[in-house]
């Protein structure tokens, strides 16, 4: 059986027997055109961070929708959240070692003994090991900003107490609370790693947020050398109050919050004490944009925003959610193996400045030099 003879000059030839959207579209009788591909937008202008991606056959089969982006930050602004991050875990080993070059001389102007001043050393280490655990539970339930605030106010509140006192228990309370504001911010600062980095890009963002930590230990004894011998042991304090005290600026100012319970990806606008400045002024100028209409966008963030805070409950941190940790036997193994070493770490560093004084007869700089 011979196939139809069908001609390349018009329709009238096709076979009774094709299909009619076939013989229309050879006859050119119907026009069919392709919706055009839907462009996405930029990243991270789709609501919530969504990636949307258009079709690019001819069928044109509208928006396909891809899982959110884990973090709608940049990478300018992760590191710069890495660099206030850093800049905070700096705070605790500072306050601990720029201590250490003035403990001969306290001792002499509180007339104690070298074992009381010792006590206060033992208190510091005891609230450094239990801050963290109630500031971490804090921070999961109200966000990163606020327990960075309440942390610093109570560092600076500690810090200006130590600058003023004339006794020794003033002094020893006084370390606790400047132990509890300070030491918050080590495990506060990997929460905020965790918050805009994946797994893959966490080992190098926690690396840059423990640079501070690693690096105070060693420059803090020849700050608190210097400034104990020039202008007294008082200094050290009003000096660490000034430090924290502009930090404390320029993270109410910039720092935005990254907490997921709060913005999720950072693509949910914070709330209340949660916003910046930055955010504050951005949010402002927004309204007053687009106060005139009213768009879904809008609908879709207060939904979020209200489905976000449904989820929050502002309770008493519990530190006894973190003990459950060390029940696994990698994970306590570990601490028990870092306990041992900063046990003789402090247990070598502590007797230092009192071995020195009475065998070489050293100043606090040069205990501060050599410790």
């Amino acid at each position: 059986m011979s196939s139809p003879n069908i001609s390349k000059t018009g329709a009238e030839q096709l076979p009774d027997t094709l299909p009619i959207n076939q013989a229309s579209l050879r006859a050119g009788a119907i026009q069919t055109t392709p919706k055009p591909p839907y462009h996405s937008p930029p990243l991270g202008d789709s609501p919530h961070g969504l990636e949307e991606h258009g079709n690019d056959d001819a069928e044109g089969l509208g928006r396909v929708f891809t899982r959110p982006n884990y973090s709608v930050f940049t990478k300018p602004q992760k590191y710069y959240i890495c660099f206030l991050a850093a800049w905070g875990t700096f705070f605790s080993p500072l306050s601990a070692n720029i201590y250490f070059p003035t403990l001969t001389t306290l001792a002499k102007d509180l007339k104690v003994s070298d074992e009381l001043i010792n006590l206060t050393l033992t208190s510091y280490m005891i609230f450094q090991g239990l801050a963290p655990t109630v500031f971490g539970d804090l921070a999961d339930m109200v966000g990163r900003r606020p327990a960075y605030i309440v942390g610093f106010i109570i560092y600076i509140a500690a810090n200006i107490g130590l600058a003023l006192q004339n006794n020794y228990a003033a002094l020893f309370v006084l370390r606790c609370l400047q132990s509890t504001g300070s030491s918050g911010t080590v495990a506060l600062g990997n929460g905020v790693i965790a918050d805009i980095a994946t797994s893959g890009e966490r080992g190098t963002y926690i690396g840059y947020v423990q640079f501070g930590g690693m690096t105070a230990p060693a420059i803090a004894p020849i700050i608190g050398g210097i400034l104990s011998k020039f202008l007294g042991w008082r200094s050290i304090f009003w000096f660490l109050t000034i430090m924290s005290v502009v930090y404390l600026i320029i993270f109410v100012i910039s720092f935005p919050e990254t907490g997921r319970n709060v913005v999720g990806n950072a693509s949910v606008p914070p709330q209340g004490w949660n916003m910046s400045v930055i955010n504050y002024l951005q949010t402002r100028a927004t309204r007053q944009d687009q106060e005139a209409q009213h768009s879904a966008d809008q609908e879709e963030t207060k939904r979020a925003q209200q489905e976000l805070a449904s989820k929050r409950k502002l309770k008493w941190p519990n530190p006894l959610k973190t003990v459950h940790i060390v029940m696994e036997k990698d994970v306590g193994m570990l601490l028990v193996f870092n306990g041992i070493v900063y046990t003789a770490f402090y247990a070598v560093i502590s007797s230092i400045p009192y071995l020195f004084a009475q065998i070489y007869g050293f100043n606090d700089l040069q205990i501060g030099v050599r410790s």
